[in-house]
C-alpha cells in the first residue's frame, strides 16, 4: 500500500519570543514492513534543518530560530510504502532498555495487577506470549474510555489507571508498562493510521506499542482500536516512551504563552485512486 501524508504543525505565541530550538521526528522509518519513498520538510522563516539518526534509529531534523518571532510552522510531506514482506529471521536486538521502567511508564500496583491477570502461560512459547499480549490489547480497549479531555502529554500510567480513560498515547504507555511487568520488552511508536473511506479531518497523529517476541521480532499492538498493526499503520519513530518518539519537541526563550495546532492528512494512492482519512 502506498500513502501520501501531509503533517502540519503550527505554533502561535501571545507575543514575540527571542529564540526557538526544535527537534522533529516526522520522517517515516524504513524497515519492519515499510519504506519511506519520499520526504520533504518545509519550515517557516526560511529555516533549514540539520539531520541525524538517534540511538533508536529515528531520523531527527533539528533547527533553531534566533530572531524574534510570534509563530512557527512545520510541514512534512511523505510518501511511504507499507505492507512489505518481513524478513523470515528477525535477528537479535538489544532490548534491555525496553524492559526498564521510568516515568511516565511506571510499575505501579495497577500495572502489576494487570500483568498477573493476563500472565503468559508459557513464556518460552512465542504463541503464548502473543496470545497474552492480544488479550491485554483487548482489555485496555474494553476497560478504558477514549477521552481527549482528561490527560495530557505529561500524564503517567497511574493517572490513566485512576481515570480509566485517556488517548492513544496513554493506552500505548499502559500496554508498555504491563508488557514490561510480564517480562516482555515493549516500546512506544508514534505514527499514523489510515482509514479508507472516512472523510478527511483535522486532528493529531497516532500512537501504539510494539513488543519483542523471540523469534518473531517486533510486533505492533494498537490498544486504541484494538488490533495488531497492519499496512494501514505508518511508523514515524520509536522509543522507550513518548518523550523519545514525540513528533515535535522543543523549547523557546521568552515570557509569551504558546498554542499548537496540528493537522494530519493521509491519502492512499494505490491503483490511481486517492482516499483521504483522519488520524485518531
Amino acid at each position: 500500500m502506498k500513502l501520501e501524508i501531509v503533517h502540519s504543525t503550527r505554533y502561535r505565541y501571545s507575543g514575540p519570543i527571542a529564540e526557538t530550538v526544535m527537534e522533529v521526528r516526522l520522517r517515516p522509518m524504513d524497515g519492519n514492513g515499510q519504506r519511506c519513498l519520499d520526504f520533504k520538510l518545509e519550515l517557516s522563516h526560511g529555516l533549514k534543518a540539520r539531520t541525524y539518526m538517534d540511538g533508536f534509529g529515528n531520523h531527527v531534523h533539528y533547527f533553531n530560530l534566533v530572531r524574534p518571532h510570534s509563530g512557527l510552522s512545520i510541514i512534512s510531506r511523505s510518501t511511504v510504502e507499507t505492507g512489505i514482506a518481513l524478513d523470515a529471521d528477525p535477528g537479535e536486538e538489544l532490548v534491555h532498555d525496553f524492559l526498564r521502567f521510568r516515568s511516565p511508564v511506571r510499575e505501579v500496583d495497577g500495572v502489576r495487577e494487570l500483568a498477573r491477570r493476563y500472565a503468559i502461560t508459557d513464556p518460552a512459547s512465542p504463541a503464548s506470549v502473543e496470545q497474552a499480549l492480544e488479550e491485554l490489547t483487548l482489555a485496555i480497549s474494553r476497560d478504558f474510555t477514549y477521552d481527549r479531555t482528561v490527560t495530557n502529554v505529561y500524564s503517567a500510567v497511574d493517572d490513566v489507571l485512576t481515570l480509566r480513560a485517556g488517548v492513544c498515547q496513554d493506552f500505548a504507555h499502559l500496554f508498555i508498562a504491563v508488557a514490561r511487568a510480564m517480562g516482555v520488552p515493549a516500546r512506544y511508536v508514534s505514527g499514523y493510521i489510515h482509514f479508507p473511506g472516512e472523510k478527511t479531518a483535522t486532528t493529531a497523529s497516532h500512537a501504539w506499542a510494539e513488543a519483542w517476541v523471540a523469534g518473531r521480532g517486533w510486533i505492533g499492538f494498537d490498544a486504541t482500536h484494538p488490533v495488531r498493526t497492519t499496512q494501514h499503520h505508518v511508523r514515524l519513530a520509536v522509543g522507550r516512551d513518548y518523550t523519545d518518539a514525540a513528533p515535535t519537541r522543543g523549547v523557546y526563550v521568552g515570557s509569551a504563552t504558546g498554542t499548537m495546532a496540528i493537522s494530519v492528512k493521509t491519502q492512499a494512492v494505490d491503483a490511481g485512486r486517492a482516499q483521504s482519512a483522519d488520524q485518531i
